[in-house]
């Protein structure tokens, strides 16, 4: 498949909050062969509207136990869908070295159905500097339900859910990523609370599935512009 657009902030800034993000500077002596110790991956299911049906993108990062500096490129394959990534994004997280890519695109089988992931096992191909590879695996399992299903319905489809709500700037810079406080009582509570926030989104994950709610923007004031809706 083509390679992955530019990285998206809001998917990059989720996967660096769930993950701990910490930006340490990066050895580059070592010559070993890449070795991929283990993936993680998140199918994000994403509603605009309380109509709409969720549409995909896939987050993918694998953590590397050589140097992640020597890293050239990844694939991540699945039945006959391969997705090249040339340039992974590396960083660290606490003590643990990361490359990959927050936003994978899912496969256009017909272009009358909704481009989906196929669900089961995936495997990921690390090549490095010298030409070296090394794989790792990952599934992609949920209620396959969610995706015939309208923002109203997902929180009685999935069972035990982790809620998040995540509250982003105007230039949509992730803010605040956890759970939401005790304090926030109402949608005014959120905004006066997070500073520069513009809207927020509440979120579920389930298994490695990660549901984002529509936006919910802030309204603004008498003589205040409103915010613009992408």
């Amino acid at each position: 498949m083509k390679k992955p657009p530019p990285a998206d902030n809001f998917f990059f800034a989720v996967f660096f909050s769930l993950a701990a993000f910490f930006s340490l500077p990066l050895c580059s002596c070592s010559d070993d062969a890449v070795d991929a110790a283990s993936a993680q991956a998140n199918l994000i299911l994403d509603w605009e509207d309380e109509q709409s049906l969720p549409t995909e993108r896939l987050s993918v990062f694998v953590e590397i136990s050589s140097n992640v500096r020597r890293l050239e490129s990844f694939s991540v394959k699945s039945g006959p869908y391969t997705w090249n990534v040339d340039s992974p994004i590396v960083f660290m997280a606490g003590e643990n070295q990361w490359a990959g890519w927050p936003r994978l695109e899912p496969p256009l089988v017909d272009a009358k159905e909704r481009p989906l992931f196929p669900l089961g096992n995936y495997q990921i191909e690390c090549v490095d500097a010298a030409g070296k590879k090394d794989t790792a695996s990952f599934s992609i399992t949920f209620n396959a339900a969610l995706l015939d299903a309208t923002v109203d319905k997902v929180e009685g489809l999935l069972p035990a859910p982790q809620k998040r709500i995540a509250v982003y700037s105007e230039s949509n810079e992730l803010l605040y990523f956890d759970s939401s406080k005790s304090s926030w009582l109402n949608d005014e509570s959120i905004f006066k609370d997070v500073k520069d926030s513009s809207y927020y989104r509440n979120t579920i994950a389930n298994g490695n599935a990660l549901c984002f709610f529509p936006k919910k923007f802030k309204e603004a004031k008498e003589g205040e512009k409103p915010d613009a809706v992408e």
